[in-house]
């Protein structure tokens, strides 16, 4: 339900945080326990601290999420959708040209699953446009899809040797579960129309 990540404690308070991506690029079992994949190296924060500084802790830290302290007890959580809503006035003097990344790592429509998942692995991204064989832009894969995707099949699945049908989701093509149409916007817009484009629709990235 929180895709930005889920804060993990015991008995003494706060351990760490799971985020979507750590799930994604771990091997561990179905009924592994938290602490196995628990990231605990993501920035506190005190609760009167400066936005702006929190803003960098967290691109620093490689995290969407981080936990929020007040007088060495967990207060609450910041995530970076949060940061944006609150600056989101002061980014209409920025364009989409100034930020946006040139180099885009994409995927074939017939390309599989386990194809996606290296290369978001590789690259440390978490959405990939799917192209077909013209090259043009027909849908969007990110780590969110995929794990819901996992989670869904997961579910589904009775108990005993599952290997057979992870194999078999390894080698769905990315066509069976991309998102599409894709969301666009121009070089020229401002970055405030850009994340009030995402938050409008869910996502985390535009093409």
């Amino acid at each position: 339900e929180n895709p930005k990540g889920i804060i993990v404690t015991d008995e003494d308070g706060y351990v760490g945080i799971i985020t979507e991506r750590q799930l994604l690029q771990s091997h561990v079992e179905d009924n592994a326990k938290a602490n196995v994949v628990v990231r605990s190296n993501v920035p506190r924060v005190e609760r009167d601290e400066d936005i702006r500084d929190v803003a960098r802790m967290l691109v620093e830290g490689g995290t969407k999420v981080a936990p929020v302290f007040e007088n060495d007890e967990l207060w609450g959580i910041i995530t970076e959708d949060a940061i944006l809503s609150a600056v989101l006035d002061n980014l209409e003097v920025l364009t989409v040209d100034q930020i946006f990344t040139k180099n885009v790592v994409t995927l074939r429509e017939d390309d599989h699953l386990g194809k996606a998942i290296n290369h978001l692995r590789e690259n440390d991204i978490s959405r990939l446009p799917v192209v077909n064989e013209s090259g043009t832009l027909t849908g969007m894969v990110t780590t969110h899809d995929i794990a819901d995707f996992a989670v869904r099949t997961m579910e589904r699945q009775h108990s005993g040797d599952r290997s057979g049908d992870t194999d078999r989701m390894l080698d769905l093509p990315v066509y069976d579960m991309m998102n599409s149409p894709v969301e666009t916007i121009t070089a020229g817009e401002t970055v405030n129309h850009a994340v009030e484009r995402m938050f409008e629709h869910g996502y985390a990235g535009l093409v």
